[in-house]
This record gives C-alpha cells, sequence and structure tokens, in this order.
C-alpha cells in the first residue's frame, strides 16, 4: 500500500511541473529547512483534493518555475479507514487509519527523495494540519526523506531531513 502512495506522490509532483501558471507572490506558501537549508516551494503551491475508493489530500510546490522540476509532494490519503481528514496529527509511523507520504524532487528526471515507504525510520513523516477548510490548508510537516532512484529502483539509505516545515495553500 506504502509503495502504490509513494508511487502516487511521485506522479502528482512529475505532473505539477506540466503546470504553466505561478502562484508566486501570492500569500500561499510551503517552507521547510533541507538538512538545515532553507527553501521555498512557492511556485504553483497549492492543495488537491481527490476522492476515488479514497480520499487523498496533496500539498504540493515548486521551487523555481514549473519547468524547472525542483519541487515536493505532501499527502495523506484516508486508507485503509475511509475516515475523513480532519485538522491532526498524520504520521507514517501510525498508518492504522492514515498512510503519510511526501516527495521531494531536488530537479531530477530520476532521483526522487521519498517519506512514508523506509521501515522504521529515525524521523519519520509527521504532518499535523492545524486548520482545514473547503478553500484552504495549513499546517506543519516534519522527517526524513530517502533516496530513490526511479530508473534503476534504488531505495535509501541515504536521506534528508526536513525540519520546520510548514504549509499554507488553497484548494
Amino acid at each position: 500500500m506504502k509503495k502504490i502512495l509513494l508511487f502516487t506522490v511521485t506522479i502528482a509532483l512529475f505532473s505539477l511541473s506540466c503546470k504553466k501558471s505561478s502562484t508566486s507572490g501570492s500569500p500561499y506558501y510551503i517552507k521547510a529547512s533541507v538538512d538545515g537549508t532553507p527553501k521555498t516551494f512557492n511556485v504553483n503551491a497549492m492543495a488537491m483534493k481527490m476522492s476515488v475508493g479514497m480520499t487523498s489530500i496533496s500539498v504540493v510546490g515548486n521551487v523555481k518555475s514549473a519547468a524547472d522540476l525542483e519541487g515536493i509532494n505532501i499527502t495523506i490519503n484516508n486508507s485503509p479507514s475511509g475516515k475523513p481528514i480532519v485538522a491532526g496529527t498524520y504520521s507514517e509511523s501510525d498508518a492504522t487509519d492514515f498512510a503519510a507520504a511526501a516527495v521531494y524532487n531536488p530537479g531530477s528526471q530520476t532521483i526522487v527523495w521519498g517519506a512514508g515507504d523506509y521501515p522504521n525510520p529515525p524521523h519519520p513523516l509527521t504532518i499535523v494540519i492545524t486548520s482545514i477548510d473547503d478553500k484552504t490548508i495549513k499546517g506543519t510537516f516534519s522527517g526524513d526523506f530517502y533516496y530513490t532512484n526511479t530508473a534503476t529502483a534504488q531505495f535509501g539509505p541515504d536521506k534528508k531531513t526536513f525540519t520546520n516545515g510548514e504549509f499554507y495553500v488553497k484548494f
């Protein structure tokens, strides 16, 4: 199940890079420190809600432009429980009712860094939704994202640690 979620998150991130519009200069943001270096993902920063057998909410954004692949996708889905996604804490270490995953693409065609699929990470992906309605979602995130080569299927053990992650985006 987690590999399917990580694959879905990766595809959504790549599809985001095809968008031509930009939300840079808007009040919406995604930001975090990646191994201690601040990053912002404000280009095309938005949330998407999908309901096909399960409900999934993804928070996505790019760093520079839609043409530049560097971006992030943070996703929560309600599989296996079917419970609504509401304000609260979601973690990859507690996947009883919800699955949490994320992908950071550093601007590569084949290399991504993923959270939500590595067994027993020391710093699991944790997403806290502080507010959510039909127009916006706001919260925080942190955790370890592990190396993935999509061309060779090599996974881990190298990692990037995301701290101080914050998002406020519209649907």
